[in-house]
């Protein structure tokens, strides 16, 4: 099943989109005292590896369409049947540390 032009052209505003990490990214390049080749330098290395992470799926599949289409379906059935435990573990421990963080910095 292929997705509508509607969906495909909403799914890929939202994967170009620049996410919470590459903002958060280029903030923290912007806000770094160094000079303009530095800065310069670590953007495009925050550009790059943010388009990688849409380029190398893409790029992988156009190489080798088998390949990959085998991959991705082992990696989404194993997602499937383990995803809920992934999230689960992931708020547990995204709780534990804001816990730890507050209770450091009311103890200091």
């Amino acid at each position: 099943m292929s997705p509508s032009p509607r969906a495909a052209f909403v799914l890929g505003l939202l994967l170009f989109a620049p996410s919470a990490t590459f903002v958060a990214a280029v903030q923290v390049v912007a806000t770094a005292s160094e000079g303009p080749p530095v800065t310069a330098a670590a953007i495009v290395v925050v550009v790059v590896l943010t388009a990688a992470t849409v380029w190398l799926p893409l790029l992988t599949y156009l190489a080798f369409p088998e390949a990959t289409t085998r991959i991705l379906r082992t990696v989404n059935e194993w997602l499937r049947v383990r995803g809920q435990l992934l999230v689960i573990g992931a708020l547990w421990i995204a709780g534990v540390v804001l816990v730890v963080d507050g209770a450091l910095g009311l103890s200091g």
